[in-house]
């Protein structure tokens, strides 16, 4: 899964593959339509992972752990977590099952 979202008044690009609660994850800060900072969690092997958090709770960690690192000030302190709304390309995309 790609897919944007919000978090503390800046926007994000998360990069989600695996099962839920081992997933690897990356999200890259979106600075002005550009990529900038980036950080990355491969949720099977970190020891400090609990996989009953859900995807949205381990977003807001590693970002808060990515402003800590790059002493990066957020825009909103207040503002929550919300998932943009996903790009559509108008492209036509099959559900998965296909007729023989």
């Amino acid at each position: 899964m790609v897919r944007g979202f919000t978090y503390r008044g800046e926007a994000f690009r998360a990069t989600v593959h695996g099962r839920p609660g081992k997933e690897e994850i990356f999200i890259v800060m979106m600075v002005d339509d550009e990529e900038g900072p980036e950080i990355s969690i491969d949720r099977f092997e970190d020891a400090d992972n609990n996989p009953d958090d859900a995807l949205e709770t381990m977003l807001c960690k590693l970002v808060d752990k990515l402003f800590a690192e790059q002493s990066i000030t957020p825009a909103s302190a207040t503002e929550e977590f919300a998932w943009l709304a996903p790009v559509t390309t108008g492209a036509r995309v099959h559900d998965g099952v296909q007729q023989h």
